[in-house]
């Protein structure tokens, strides 16, 4: 009972220790120059202190990729929540915030641009420091976040008292600070004179100038620390001269926010201003905007990355380039393979191809007497290679002793040149020269704003041991897979591990040629083979080397065929009716489709892998002559699913490969942000697959990819919005509201789908009524065309959607009405859909479903869609 009754006096001492402690402090004797005196307090006059409006603000984010690190690991003292709306900013600049809660430090900053540390109860050490400040170092954004409320309790329990110690004082938050010449002072500024409704709620108004205050005029903290500035700090927002240190006495001159670390780290006493609702206060919400600006931009300085950091520096697209072109076959698919699972196991795309994209990174591989397409790039690096003599092919060899004179006799002197000969094989570098034989070359460019990984070896095993070391370093880091390199930070000269390897003279993947009988063809005849070609038989040994392929047969011209494909197989059809010109294409909505189409002789014709999961993969215009024709089909991430492929008589010339065929580009807009009326659906996946064969599809989900980007709507011919059976009842409000606005302001077309289209979603309940089927009406003939006025179509349910008064009738001037509401629904007669046609800007279109479109016969999906398309003059 004693034991209750200390343990209940504690609590209270401990729940009005904080305000007598600063009562302490702000009445106390002494502490330098008077304070302002307090107001006299009259409980009967309180009145609601009133909440600062907001100043007008809409984020208007470049849109980017990347990752932001937040600490997690050091007993960091705020929630997830404290953080949401500048992880909301982030989102709407396409990063990705990631939670860092224990390991190895600087392996979790090899992906990242930034790295977020806020009030952390645990000390850095100094392997983490260390790597914190190579990360800077190479161009990295840090920020550091520190709060005076956010602090520990520690209670020891003795046999016979407690202890508790308040660690207010302590703020290991300097572990990591001090390294940038920062010191966070273990205070709270107050200011009594002028506040955001409390003492210690200051108002800033003191801004350097920089991108982070660019538009500032008020900014609020609630509890901030003040910082302490080395020389190369520069400080970034700056308390006023009434607004007072708990730990000095003084007031004035007090710093609450810095830039250090060559511009690459922010320093911020406050986190609360951050949260809801504070972060609508003044300013704040511009200045967390652009604290996301600091933490995804790449200026002033872009990050440097180093080969450990492999592959998370991609930030293109990525190419896989073989060098010197060479036929590869079946003892090459195992390693691309294993890279492509590697790069998708870090979230990216590694496609092989025969020559760069200019707007692409790319992973170069080959062997050094094949090495003239990265000549450039070693040149640039200060590396160059000698191989005199050169080490020729043998059809090379083969041309020579065509030419040579066969009853010419060498000289003495030939003869004596010949048994004198030195080979010489080199790399040049910074290491100085170092032999080809037993060394792979690995090297990382960032010229042109591209990323360039090359990697060289004298031989085929040599070339497979280094892809081996960069597999390795992916799941690990350098100081395992580069411990027996030579190393610099983007370039290393590592062992082959090949005994006595042979420079080669160029890259052989075919697999080694048979006999019928199984044994070693003899060589090349007379008419000049090389021996590495396979036979024109038309089997396909040469995709043996591919595990768990299981080929399905055989598919004819004008044919569709289906399969189930299972995890990690891969599905192989042959194709035998050509000479002709075909297309192709592979459907499957579950699965993220990739195709490779090989010729007779097992080589890769073309590897197709341009969309995403349930996009499907086409390919047109694809001349094929006679023989048996490979059509491989697998999901970039081994995953099961059903597809159809579909082979056609190409209607075209044959020169438009790879193209969608398309007169335009749409942006359709899942607005998925609000209540389900129904089950929660959108039409989202019905518009995808009827518009990606002929049109440039983006695509867009509220709920995923964030607010809407005007710059990236403004690139497309027509925005699809479609809500589906959504309602916001705050939508007409939002920002990607604001931002279609914008885009129909500026000429866009727009078509709008949904039971509660979300620019009418302040509508409430009331406004709801049952639609179960729709008229059609009206007399524009590129809208009917297929479909006859007067015609009932029923939907696939019965909803409840919109009635506004805002279409009571279809005489509103440029509205022109397409589908009423059916008999059989509430409200029968209301306006369901419309065509409206702005006559100010003749080539400005919109169309309105009050229905979701999904809901429609499938058939009559087709159909109508068709006909809007050719009325937006996109057909």
């Amino acid at each position: 009972m004693r034991k209750a009754i200390i343990l209940l006096v504690l609590f209270l001492v401990l729940l009005v220790a904080p305000t007598g402690l600063r009562y302490w402090q702000f009445y106390g004797v002494g502490g330098g120059e008077e304070r302002p005196s307090v107001p006299e307090f009259d409980p009967a006059s309180i009145q609601a202190v009133p909440t600062p409006l907001s100043a007008e603000f809409v984020d208007a984010p470049e849109m980017g990729d990347g990752l932001v690190l937040l600490d997690e690991a050091h007993r960091n003292q705020f929630d997830l929540d404290d953080i949401s709306y500048l992880d909301g900013r982030l989102a709407a600049r396409g990063y990705e915030l990631l939670s860092f809660t224990n390991g190895d430090l600087a392996a979790a900053l090899r992906p990242v641009s930034a790295f977020v540390v806020i009030a952390p109860l645990d000390t850095f050490d100094t392997a983490e420091l260390q790597a914190i400040d190579n990360f800077v170092a190479r161009g990295g954004h840090l920020l550091l976040v520190g709060d005076p409320t956010r602090y520990n309790i520690d209670f020891e329990e003795t046999d016979f008292d407690f202890i508790v110690t308040f660690e207010t004082d302590r703020i290991p938050l300097n572990s990591v600070a001090n390294g940038f010449d920062i010191i966070y002072n273990g205070d709270y500024l107050y200011n009594t004179i002028e506040n955001e409704g409390n003492f210690r709620n200051i108002i800033l108004a003191d801004f350097a100038e920089d991108r982070l205050t660019d538009g500032l005029e008020q900014v609020a903290f609630y509890g901030s620390h003040s910082l302490q500035l080395g020389s190369e700090v520069e400080p970034l927002l700056m308390a006023n001269d009434d607004t007072w240190s708990s730990a000095t006495d003084r007031p004035g001159g007090l710093t609450v926010a810095a830039l250090g670390g060559d511009g690459r780290v922010l320093a911020l006493g406050d986190i609360q201003f951050m949260t809801e609702p504070y972060h609508t206060v003044f300013d704040n919400g511009r200045f967390i905007a652009q604290i996301a600006d600091f933490l995804t931009e790449e200026e002033p300085v872009r990050r440097e990355f180093e080969l450990s950091d492999f592959p998370y520096f991609y930030d293109h697209p990525v190419d896989l380039v073989y060098t010197g072109n060479p036929e590869l076959g079946p003892d090459a698919f195992d390693e691309i393979i294993d890279l492509q699972n590697a790069f998708r196991d870090v979230g990216q795309k590694l496609s092989l191809t025969a020559v760069a994209d200019d707007d692409h990174d790319t992973l170069y591989l080959g062997l050094y007497n094949q090495s003239a397409d990265v000549a450039e790039i070693l040149a640039s690096a200060g590396i160059s290679l000698t191989i005199d003599p050169p080490v020729l092919t043998e059809a090379e060899l083969r041309l020579l002793e065509d030419e040579a004179d066969p009853d010419e006799e060498p000289t003495a002197e030939e003869e004596l040149d010949e048994e004198e000969i030195d080979s010489t094989q080199l790399i040049q570098s910074q290491f100085g020269n170092v032999q080809m034989s037993g060394t792979a070359l690995i090297l990382l460019d960032e010229s042109n704003d591209q990323r360039r990984v090359v990697v060289l070896a004298a031989s085929k095993d040599g070339l497979e041991n280094a892809i081996g070391r960069l597999l390795n370093n992916i799941p690990l880091d350098a100081d395992f897979s580069y411990a027996d390199c030579l190393m610099e930070p983007t370039f290393a000269l590592c062992p082959s591990n090949v005994a006595d390897e042979e420079v080669e003279a160029e890259l052989l993947t075919g697999g080694t040629p048979v006999t019928e009988e199984g044994e070693p063809a003899e060589d090349p005849d007379e008419e000049g083979d090389t021996g590495d070609e396979t036979d024109d038989s038309g089997d396909e040994s040469d995709l043996g080397g591919f595990e768990d392929t299981i080929e399905q047969g055989f598919v004819a011209l004008g044919e569709t065929v289906e399969a189930e494909i299972g995890e990690d197989e891969r599905h192989i059809w042959l194709f035998a009716d050509g000479p002709a010109v075909i297309d192709l294409v592979a459907e499957g909505s579950d699965l993220d489709l990739v195709m490779e189409i090989y010729n007779p002789q097992g080589q890769l014709l073309e590897s197709v892998d341009s969309g995403f999961a349930g996009d499907g993969e086409s390919f047109f215009g694809l001349e094929v002559e006679e023989g048996e024709y490979s059509i491989l089909l697998r999901d970039f991430f081994g995953a099961p699913g059903a597809y159809s492929l579909t082979v056609t008589e190409s209607e075209g010339d044959g020169d438009d490969v790879g193209s969608a065929g398309g007169d335009g580009r749409v942006f359709v807009f899942a607005d998925n942000d609000g209540q389900p009326l129904a089950s929660g659906f959108t039409s989202f996946d019905a518009f995808t697959t009827l518009l990606s064969d002929n049109y440039e599809v983006t695509t867009w989900i509220a709920t995923e990819d964030g607010p809407l980007d005007l710059d990236t709507l403004l690139e497309h011919d027509l925005v699809i919005w479609d809500s589906g059976d959504y309602q916001d009842l705050d939508g007409f409000f939002g920002e990607d509201t604001a931002v279609i606005i914008e885009y129909i302001d500026a000429g866009g077309s727009l078509f709008i789908t949904g039971l509660a289209p979300t620019f009418l979603g302040g509508l409430d309940e009331s406004n709801l009524s049952s639609i179960s089927d729709v008229e059609i009406v009206g007399d524009n003939p590129a809208l009917l065309d297929n479909l006859t006025a007067g015609d009932i179509i029923e939907l696939d349910d019965t909803y409840e959607g919109v009635i506004s008064d805002l279409f009571a009738s279809d005489d509103e001037e440029g509205l022109t009405a397409f589908f009423l509401r059916g008999p059989d629904s509430g409200e029968s007669g209301g306006l369901a859909g419309a065509a409206i046609i702005e006559e100010e800007f003749d080539d400005r279109k919109t169309i309105l479903l009050l229905f979701p479109f999904i809901s429609l016969p499938e058939d009559v999906q087709e159909i109508l869609l068709t006909n809007l398309m050719n009325w937006y003059g996109l057909g």
